[in-house]
C-alpha cells in the first residue's frame, strides 16, 4: 500500500482519500459487530441448554407413578363334608329339601318355607360325655341368616330314634340322625355350623 502526504494532493486526490478513509473505517466497524454477535451466541448456547434440560427434569418429575396392581381376591376354601370340633368328628352324610317331613299320616310336620333335612354322625372322641342341643348345629346361607333346627317337627316326624338332640353321647360313641330346618324357599347356598357339645368349637360342613 503506498502512502502519500495528505499535503500534495490536490482536492480530486483529497476527497478520494476520504472515502477510502470512511470506507475502511465501515469495515473496521463492521468486523467487530459480527465478532460481538459470535460471542454472544456462543455464551448463550449453554444456557438454552440448560433450560431444556431442566424442563426435562420437571417434566420427569410430574410424570405420575404408576398404580399398584390390584391384589387378586384369596381363594374361598371349599368346605367339606366331614370336620373336627374340639375331638368330636361330625360328617354330613345326606342333605334334602322336603315340605313335609313324617312317614306317618298323622304324624306329619308341614314346613311354614321348607325343611332341608341332614343327616349326621357324631362321633365323641373327647373323654367327657357331651349333650348335642340345638345350639350346636345352625343353618346359615348366603345371606349370613341363621337357622335353627325344628326340634318340635324332629321328634313328632322322626321319632325319639332317628333324632340326635338333647341326648348324652358318651365317651368313644357314635349317633347317626336327623336334623331339620325350616327355611324359606328362595334360600340358597346353604353350610352347616357345628360345635362339638356346649363349649365346642365351631366349624362349618358343606351340606350341598
Amino acid at each position: 500500500m503506498i502512502f502519500v502526504s495528505w499535503k500534495g494532493l490536490k482536492g480530486a486526490g483529497k476527497t478520494f482519500g476520504i472515502i477510502w478513509a470512511v470506507i475502511g473505517a465501515l469495515i473496521v466497524i463492521g468486523n467487530l459487530n459480527k465478532d460481538d454477535s459470535i460471542s454472544t451466541k456462543t455464551a448463550s448456547a449453554p444456557v438454552v441448554a440448560d433450560q431444556k434440560n431442566e424442563v426435562k427434569a420437571e417434566t420427569k418429575k410430574e410424570e405420575p407413578k404408576a398404580s399398584p396392581k390390584a391384589t387378586p381376591a384369596p381363594t374361598p376354601v371349599e368346605l367339606s363334608k366331614e370336620g373336627v370340633s374340639s375331638d368330636v368328628k361330625i360328617t354330613v352324610i345326606s342333605t334334602e329339601t322336603k315340605a313335609e317331613i313324617g312317614d306317618n299320616q298323622i304324624l306329619k310336620a308341614k314346613a311354614q318355607g321348607v325343611f332341608k333335612v341332614i343327616e349326621l354322625t357324631v362321633a365323641n372322641n373327647q373323654k367327657d360325655a357331651i349333650i348335642l342341643d340345638s345350639n350346636s348345629f345352625k343353618l346359615i346361607d348366603d345371606q349370613n341368616r341363621e337357622f335353627s333346627s325344628s326340634t318340635e317337627a324332629e321328634h313328632v316326624a322322626f321319632g325319639p330314634d332317628k333324632t340326635i338332640l338333647l341326648k348324652k353321647l358318651n365317651p368313644g360313641l357314635s349317633i347317626t340322625g336327623l336334623l331339620a330346618f325350616d327355611v324359606p324357599k328362595d334360600a340358597k347356598g346353604f353350610y352347616l355350623q357345628a360345635q362339638g357339645g356346649m363349649l365346642g368349637k365351631k366349624i362349618k360342613l358343606k351340606v350341598e
